[in-house]
């Protein structure tokens, strides 16, 4: 692997920072796939990714922050830019108020809280990557949100640090501003979670984990849920919202939503690949890497299932993942 040299005053106004070139984008993902990365760095602070964001709009170099990569689909081409990995891993209790770095992990953090007798979170255990990722993705679970406790974000948006509501966020299922204002950088968040039993919290966040590692196990290559689930109230127009209910097992609607699993399995989606990638044969929506496989067997697979849902049942599925 090479370091990129900088001048002497180069290095001085980058604090040392380490860049890396053509680092491989496999090592940053959960699905393990991804050519390399122009340059890279990690940063421990807004003060490091601030510097590294400037001098990278300096050199004119495309840039891009990431978490843990656990919904990333990187390019098999790599990106050409500056890709800098966030792991800035504040953490302060005040009372019932948390503040935590946008870089930690949200499983770490959740068992922390569960221990400080913290509630609020714990239904969110083993959803992957980073606290700064959940917020920007607006993650749930099991009937939990990441903005239900959520107070305010510390934000960087190129320019000046700020905070922001959990109003100003502009939280929906699975979208937040963050999402369509990219270059707007979680660096921290603060919440106010509620006193409970630690003992509680613990056993309800292990009985999760064991769920979700049934259906996601720790050495499966994939990034999660890979389509969206379908609210039902957002599917226009009138007429196909009713066409869907009706066809729809009432078991299968919770909070208001259908997972998308259910269509992609009424499809015929278990078991299906295209190239090294593959849909689990007991889940429609777990998309996984099984055999060195590439993006573009992603891209390939992924159309052929939303044409397959839209062909039977009229709706648009949407990629909780995001390609690089």
């Amino acid at each position: 692997m090479t370091v990129v040299y900088f001048s002497k005053m180069e290095k001085k106004s980058l604090n040392n920072l380490k860049f890396k070139l053509n680092y491989s984008l496999k090592d940053l993902t959960t699905i393990k796939i991804g050519g390399p990365a122009q340059f890279f760095t990690k940063i421990k602070n807004k003060e490091e990714l601030i510097m590294a964001i400037k001098w990278a709009k300096a050199k004119k170099i495309t840039w891009l922050v990431i978490g843990a990569g656990s919904n990333l689909i990187p390019n098999d081409n790599g990106f050409n830019g500056l890709v800098i990995k966030n792991e800035i891993k504040d953490f302060r209790v005040k009372g019932f108020f948390v503040f935590v770095g946008a870089g930690n992990d949200l499983l770490k953090f959740i068992i922390t809280v569960n221990k400080l007798g913290l509630g609020g979170m714990e239904k969110m255990a083993g959803i992957p990557g980073t606290v700064g990722g959940a917020i920007r993705g607006s993650a749930g679970a099991y009937g939990q949100e990441i903005k239900d406790h959520l107070k305010r974000v510390k934000v960087y948006d190129g320019n000046r640090v700020y905070w922001l509501t959990k109003k100003q966020c502009r939280f929906s299922y699975r979208e937040s501003i963050f999402k369509k204002n990219k270059d707007w950088i979680i660096l921290g968040a603060e919440f106010k979670l509620r006193p409970q039993l630690a003992k509680e919290l613990s056993q309800i966040s292990k009985v999760i984990i064991r769920q979700r590692q049934e259906k996601y196990p720790p050495d499966l290559l994939c990034p999660g849920s890979f389509f969206k689930n379908i609210i039902l109230a957002e599917i226009k127009p009138m007429t196909l919202r009713k066409k869907t209910i009706a066809r729809v097992p009432t078991e299968k609607i919770k909070y208001g939503k259908v997972a998308a699993g259910y269509f992609l399995e009424a499809v015929g989606a278990k078991g299906m690949r295209v190239g090294g990638i593959k849909v689990a044969d007991y889940h429609g929506n777990l998309i996984y890497n099984f055999a060195d496989g590439q993006s573009a067997d992603i891209l390939e697979l992924a159309k052929i299932l939303k044409t397959q849902v839209k062909r039977k049942f009229g709706l648009d599925l949407e990629e909780e993942v995001q390609y690089l």
